[in-house]
């Protein structure tokens, strides 16, 4: 890898959340990163409508709450009564305990969902080194709970491979239940921190048999027609897919596996026209692209 010919290349938290300083508190990552804002539980009313849809609120509703910022009164989501406020900083003060350093924090959908990020373990990966990071993100709207991922970062070509939980005792994704004692956060952290690594050392382990494993180019084409989604342009994109797998610097290892796992996992993140950061993000962690790395992967192990 040369620095030059992949320095254009961002992650998308580096451009929505990227921090300039180095921090160590997920109260100082919130501050620089627009999460410091508070939320706070508003009544809710409702009414019948007349002529004109006003409608004149009149009944309160007493099971429901709005979820406001109290900065700017936006509503961000409608929770039940007895659910428990969680403000962006105090949800990811667990990571505290393990003096990590946070490298990017910002907000999703408008404020309703929160996310930062912290620098994980580099990770043997023979010949193909990686920077392994700590996704955290949470919600006002009740679309998730403080939820962990790992992001592994491949060097060569800056992709997101998000690939799934390859055992039970190494996830990729878990959940944290917010505690405000000292001593339930500190194993939080450690045992984020072990999951990280049990998740490192089985996907070290997975790439290794994907390097191993020979890949024809009638092969490759079967395992893709399988993967993506049967529409006009899916030639179009399997001939992309494979020029990359062939021809391209930042995805090597040519005709293995583990090549073409790298080659659909460059196309998805920087060879599709359109979407945001914050898409792409979202994307890597749970969505398209996600998808399209875990379908090659588990069609790639059977080869």
């Amino acid at each position: 890898m040369t620095d030059t010919l992949f320095s254009t290349r961002e992650v998308p938290w580096m451009k929505m959340g990227k921090l300039a300083q180095t921090v160590q508190t997920a109260g100082e990552a919130a501050v620089l990163g627009g999460l410091d804002f508070t939320v706070s539980k508003r009544p809710m009313w409702y009414g019948d409508t007349d002529d004109t849809m006003s409608a004149v609120p009149s009944t309160r509703a007493h099971g429901r709450v709005a979820i406001v910022r109290n900065d700017t009164d936006v509503m961000l989501g409608i929770m039940s009564a007895d659910y428990h406020v969680l403000q962006f900083g105090d949800a990811f003060d667990f990571m505290d305990q393990i003096n990590p350093n946070f490298v990017a924090a910002g907000c999703l959908k408008d404020g309703s969902q929160g996310f930062m990020v912290v620098e994980g373990p580099d990770v043997d990966v023979v010949d193909d080194p990686h920077k392994f990071y700590i996704v955290l993100r949470t919600s006002h709207d009740g679309s998730r709970a403080v939820e962990v991922s790992v992001m592994p970062l491949r060097n060569m070509c800056m992709n997101q491979l998000t690939l799934s939980s390859m055992t039970v005792d190494a996830p990729a994704r878990w959940a944290i239940k917010h505690t405000s004692s000292m001593k339930g956060k500190l194993a939080d952290a450690h045992m984020s921190l072990q999951n990280v690594q049990q998740y490192a050392d089985r996907y070290a382990g997975t790439a290794q048999r994907l390097m191993h494993t020979s890949v024809t180019g009638e092969q490759a084409d079967h395992i893709l027609k399988i993967v993506l989604p049967d529409r006009p342009k899916r030639d179009d994109q399997i001939t992309a897919i494979i020029d990359r797998w062939h021809t391209s610097e930042t995805v090597g290892f040519d005709w293995s596996g583990w090549g073409l796992l790298n080659a659909v996992s460059d196309y998805f993140e920087w060879g599709r026209a359109g979407g945001t950061p914050e898409s792409r993000f979202v994307g890597a962690l749970q969505g398209s692209t996600h998808a399209a790395i875990n379908k090659t992967a588990a069609q790639l192990l059977l080869v």
